[in-house]
């Protein structure tokens, strides 16, 4: 058997150890109150966080630290009938210290009975988080500035994409009435030139309209209804139509008619109309196929998981998380470059509904664009259908 050299603890020296751990501690003011609420002992972190000495508080009822709007509504004491009735009081709250000033603490009460169940006194356990409300406080300003920032720069967008639509517009009349009229009398030269003012003034109303529409995404969103996603890929669809036939697209939709999503439903069909008309921009370009599907999310309760699947030349890794930025693209020609807003917008929409939106891509092996929403209640049965 081996031998051992410890000495056994008895219950005194254990008391005594745990009498000087407790008044050893300075991060945590650690004392007991007597049945009454009264301070019957005191740490060293009492002392360094309350500012008071032994001989100052010892005998004092501990509503003492407690601000005057506290004390006058008896809040001391609701914590002790707390903790006498539960076994356990806690809470955050403001507290003072022996010279006036406030600290933001956590206060933990925990009622302390005898063999026979009697009430003893309760320990006391406070923490100073004074620094830690500061940092909370600090970033929760800082996020209510970012907000009105935003805000005031979706007003201003909103109201600068107004105030250029009609002279853009005017431009770009004018310009196809002298194509009309007088673009065969017009050197080449000439006619070379109105048509690039024609395709400017086309790129900017296609700018402006999507600038007006991205200000208008970060609104606060109208009320949340169930939106059945088979119909509004349907609307979606019958909408793009003349694009899908104009890139000889096949546009498959697998969608379960009990697919709903709790959102608005001209922002679920925003958000499609966004991706399936990118599905179909840069799907492959001998036989271009779309496929709009639906999961259920396994990262939520309740919730499904929407995909748009194309078969074109994929995404770099490097651009995946960067072409939801406003004003960012992937690397594509000129003819199939956008607004660089679409994604942004939809990030806007799905996020302000507590979803999420992301891709999964490859070169060379198409992409897969999804977006999470919640869901709402309800469900029925399954539908494919093919769209050109």
């Amino acid at each position: 058997m081996a031998r051992s050299d410890a000495v056994p603890t008895t219950d005194a020296a254990r008391t005594a150890q745990l009498a000087l751990l407790v008044d050893s501690v300075v991060d945590y003011a650690i004392f007991l109150l007597d049945p009454a609420g009264h301070v019957a002992t005191w740490n060293a972190g009492a002392e360094r966080i309350k500012r008071y000495r032994a001989d100052e508080i010892i005998g004092r009822h501990f509503s003492v630290f407690y601000t005057e709007d506290d004390r006058a509504r008896r809040y001391p004491q609701y914590e002790l009938e707390v903790a006498t009735r539960e076994g356990r009081f806690e809470d955050e709250g403001w507290r003072v210290r022996a010279d006036g000033t406030r600290f933001w603490a956590n206060v933990i009460i925990t009622a302390l009975r005898g063999p026979d169940g009697s009430l003893e006194g309760f320990g006391k356990v406070t923490r100073d988080l004074s620094a830690r409300r500061e940092a909370e406080e600090t970033l929760r300003r800082a996020q209510e500035q970012l907000a009105r920032s935003n805000e005031e720069l979706d007003r201003f967008a909103v109201v600068a994409a107004h105030d250029l639509t009609e002279p853009i517009a005017t431009v770009a009349g004018f310009a196809r009435l002298l194509s009309e009229r007088h673009g065969a009398s017009l050197p080449p030269e000439g006619r070379e030139f109105l048509g690039h003012m024609l395709a400017s003034a086309d790129r900017m109303q296609r700018l402006v309209g999507t600038l007006l529409m991205y200000a208008r995404s970060g609104r606060s969103p109208h009320e949340a209804t169930a939106v059945d996603v088979s119909q509004a890929a349907r609307h979606v669809i019958a909408d793009l139509a003349t694009q899908i036939r104009d890139r000889g697209a096949q546009v498959i939709v697998n969608l379960d008619p009990g697919v709903c999503v709790c959102a608005n439903r001209s922002e679920v069909e925003l958000v499609l109309q966004n991706l399936i008309s990118n599905a179909v921009k840069f799907a492959d370009d001998e036989t271009p196929v779309v496929a709009v599907s639906a999961e259920r999310d396994p990262d939520a309760d309740g919730g499904w998981i929407v995909s748009i699947t194309d078969n074109g030349p994929g995404i770099d890794p490097a651009d995946q998380r960067r072409i939801f930025e406003a004003f960012e693209r992937a690397p594509v020609d000129a003819a199939r470059r956008g607004t660089g807003l679409g994604l942004a917008i939809c990030e806007r929409v799905v996020t302000r509904r507590g979803g999420r939106i992301g891709v999964e891509s490859a070169p060379g092996e198409g992409s897969r664009f999804w977006f999470a929403l919640p869901e709402p209640d309800g469900s029925p049965s399954s539908v494919s259908e093919i769209a050109r």
